[in-house]
């Protein structure tokens, strides 16, 4: 023990005097970990978003009952029965919007409060606004309370010490009281939500919790209760579950490689540990200190070091998450339907996660160790070759699901994993058309240098490959979007209003400025569709937008086909229909196939006759006629009407005097080029998170090079000295060393940039269509690759020049030999 002590003592000393060792050490493992755990974090947040209730009650929500398709609200008897029937475990939410008296929209939540009362875990378990027995003494107080995270009061502009709320529709006063994690909506009980939302009694859906010992008897029962005026629903049903699978799936991929590239920052300074303590080693050894006691002392220290690591990168990776969470939920509620805020906290499952991680990345180093001084199996090295060539071949052709398209960008990246180092020493290699002396020493200096750098080479390709991907698929995403909008968004005005909109519709159908006037009806329903040996049901949505195939023009089919009658055409009682691109790609629909469309008791018989481009759905949607919908009695909504002018730039006119004669506000008659850019503004808010992971990931990667040469430097003290000493100036010196650094770091960028292409191209035409249901052509602007391009290598360059230059011009020859 006595021994075991003094070991740890001894590498304690070496970290005390190497202290920026330990740092680099840590930052490595942490800023990988952290941007894994960031994203980890609001996977996790989302997945138990339905552990505890809308009311702050903590029970897991395991059903919803909803309305019936084509219906909004439940009706208030339906709690009156369940009650009747001894049912507590289902309770009802109330969900609308409402403007303040200072005109701002706030969304509330009506709850039943009196829960508090009786749940035990409320205060105890959730930030509540009143302890138990407050609200005991109390309850009229805080049944007429409303309930804001700290952030919205803020945001109200509310006074933080007496806040105050006054809705439009009423002069009431209403006390308003903290409570956190309720993120954008308020939070008040359920009979004041119908008295502001003036709901009459109805229900927006009921949250059924499995918190007592009978819930198989009472899921019975509310299923009985509800079969002619509900759906029950599982929480795995959400929407939200399987819409933002693909894309929590992307964020995790490309944190993780974030955190292979701090790996690699990591390998640094871990081999540089590892040359330094090598005569530590030896002397221990020859102290006495056995093998086996040196290994011990060894785990404990890297076990030790990945915990500190983990704990970092977990702190670093909240707060990361928390900065990334107004953008990542602002997607994930416009996009994929989230109906709950998140928010991350520290989590411990999360440091267990990077502990892990970070103890692979090291176990890894000592078996890479062991394996150059004992295990020279030159074979290893072509037998991972055919195995990448082979595993990359087979995703290329047979790629199906969203990791295996993921497995195709890893097998893209193994390949340039092996081509780089080659091709960055074959620059070398050659012989140079020179007799400087200095330039020849450089020349075969590189060479055996190249391996020290080797690990910053490949962070630094993996990270701008990265960059220079995911910058093609937002352009080439953006290019297509703009193209869509530009069709799908080609009528003039866009009218939304909630009453009399037939007497509207035929009003404006009688102007002469007006060439003609579409409609945009919605219905939610679900498919049946028969594959020959079952029926598979899916949750969809039905529209129309006008009687005749001239109202679909907007509409853009695969191929750049425009619709026609024919696919509207009736046959043998099955109605022509349009799908959606998503509904082919994701959902295994295809052209021709018949279908029935259902919404409880009412049908629709339909046929597959074209599909349509559909960007940033991912919803299963079908298209047909307005007669259609009517023949077959399915319920809709209207949301509006699209005018399209005989002169488009009376635009702005024609919409002014709309308003005026119509009493329409801003709100409710929109021009074209105001939905275009809302609409280009909600798609492009959905990469901030990617573009934010890509910074910290080319940090990582730069502050990797630095590392690399501020070792090689250290390492390179001696023949440095020799040639000042032999008469070599010092700006000459550092003019080789960055003629050598920029042929190095230009090799290697220009290794990324087919590098980029390619993983681009594999987003483009595999990730893309399998997770999302998009399809798109690559369009690369190479004036911005190449301005890219231009800055990275600039900033590696500097960042590389840093270490070099405090060792060539700082330093004399005779400093030189005492390092």
């Amino acid at each position: 023990m006595v021994e075991f002590k003094l070991i740890l003592l001894t590498y304690w000393g070496f970290y005390r005097r190497h202290f920026g060792l330990l740092v680099l050490f840590l930052v490595g493992l942490s800023l990988g970990s952290a941007l894994l755990t960031a994203i980890q974090g609001l996977n996790f947040e989302a997945a138990k978003r339905y552990q505890s209730t809308t009311a702050m009650i903590n029970h897991p929500i395991s059903h919803f009952i909803r309305p019936i398709l084509g219906q909004n609200y439940l009706p208030f008897a339906l709690w009156e029965q369940l009650r009747a029937k001894g049912v507590t475990s289902a309770q009802p939410v109330l969900e609308g919007t409402i403007k303040t008296q200072a005109g701002q929209l706030l969304r509330i939540k009506g709850v039943n409060l009196l829960q508090w009362l009786n749940k035990t875990s409320t205060a105890q378990n959730v930030t509540a606004p009143l302890s138990r027995s407050q609200t005991a003494a109390m309850p009229m107080s805080f049944l007429n309370t409303l309930y804001l995270d700290p952030t919205m009061i803020i945001r109200l502009g509310l006074d933080p010490d007496n806040p105050v709320l006054i809705f439009e529709n009423t002069e009431q006063s209403m006390p308003v009281i903290a409570m956190e994690g309720l993120g954008k909506s308020g939070l008040v009980d359920i009979h004041v939500a119908d008295t502001l939302l003036q709901a009459n009694g109805q229900i927006s859906y009921f949250e059924v919790t499995n918190d007592t010992a009978n819930s198989q008897l009472a899921l019975s029962i509310i299923r009985a209760l509800t079969s002619t005026v509900g759906r029950v629903e599982s929480v795995e049903e959400q929407a939200f579950d399987g819409l933002s699978q693909a894309f929590f799936l992307n964020l995790k991929a490309l944190a993780l490689l974030g955190y292979v590239v701090g790996a690699f920052l990591s390998f640094n300074a871990i081999k540089l540990a590892y040359t330094s303590r090598q005569v530590l080693q030896q002397q221990l050894f020859i102290l006495g200190c056995s093998m086996k006691m040196l290994l011990k002392a060894l785990i404990v220290e890297l076990i030790a070091l990945s915990f500190i690591a983990a704990i970092f990168g977990a702190v670093l990776g909240s707060v990361l998450a928390n900065l990334l969470v107004l953008d990542v939920s602002s997607t994930l509620q416009s996009l994929y339907k989230l109906d709950r805020a998140l928010v991350v906290s520290f989590d411990w499952w999360l440091v267990l996660l990077a502990f892990i991680l970070n103890g692979v990345v090291l176990f890894g180093f000592v078996l890479m160790q062991v394996r150059h001084r004992h295990l020279k199996f030159v074979w290893l090295r072509f037998t991972a070759v055919f195995v990448t060539v082979f595993i990359t071949g087979y995703y290329y052709f047979y790629a199906v699901t969203e990791v295996e398209a993921l497995m195709l960008c890893v097998g893209v990246l193994m390949l340039f994993f092996i081509v780089t180092p080659i091709t960055i020493k074959s620059v070398f290699v050659v012989n140079w058309p020179t007799k400087n002396v200095v330039l020849l020493w450089l020349r075969a200096d590189s060479s055996n240098q190249l391996s020290a750098l080797s690990s910053s080479v490949l962070a630094m390709l993996m990270a701008v490959g990265a960059a220079i991907s995911m910058q093609i698929m937002v352009g080439s995403f953006s290019d297509a979007l703009d193209k869509h909008l530009t069709k799908r968004l080609s009528a003039d005005l866009y009218i939304r209003v909630e009453d009399k909109l037939d007497e509207l519709k035929n009003t404006l159908a009688q102007r002469q400025d007006i060439e003609r006037v579409g409609v945009y009806w919605h219905a939610p329903v679900e498919v049946i569709k028969n594959t020959g040996e079952s029926d598979h049901i899916y949750s969809a949505k039905l529209m129309s937008f006008g009687q005749s195939s001239e109202y679909y023009s907007h509409l853009n089919l695969l191929g750049d086909k425009s619709v026609t009658p024919r696919h509207f055409r009736v046959e043998s009682s099955y109605h022509g229909c349009l799908i959606n691109e998503p509904g082919l790609l994701k959902y295994q629909f295809s052209v021709g196939d018949k279908v029935i469309i259902q919404q409880q008791n009412r049908y629709l018989k339909c046929v597959i006759t074209g599909v349509f481009y559909d960007y940033g759905e991912q919803a299963l949607a079908f298209v047909s006629t307005t007669d259609t919908m009517l023949s077959s009695t399915i319920r809709f909504q209207q949301y509006g009407v699209s005018l399209w002018l005989e002169d488009a730039k009376s635009a702005s006119g024609i919409r002014d005097e709309l308003m005026t004669l119509h009493a329409l506000d801003s709100s409710q008659i929109i021009e074209n080029r105001q939905f275009k850019a809302f609409a280009k503004r909600l798609f492009n808010s959905t990469f901030t998170v990617t573009s934010a992971l890509n910074f910290f990931i080319i940090l990582i990667a730069l502050f990797g090079m630095w590392v690399s040469f501020l070792t090689l430097g250290r390492q390179q003290l001696e023949p440095i000295t020799v040639l000042q000493r032999l008469g070599v100036s010092n700006r000459t010196l550092l003019g080789a060393k960055l003629l050598q650094t920029g042929l190095i770091i230009g090799a290697t960028l220009g290794l990324a940039v087919p590098l980029g292409v390619l993983l681009g191209w594999v987003l483009l035409n595999y990730v893309m269509p399998i997770a999302f249901g998009w399809s798109m052509a690559l369009t690369i602007d190479w004036s911005v690759l190449t301005t890219f391009i231009v800055s990275i290598f600039i900033a590696a360059l500097v960042f590389s020049a840093i270490p070099l230059r405090k060792v060539l011009i700082r330093n004399t020859p005779s400093e030189h030999m005492h390092l």
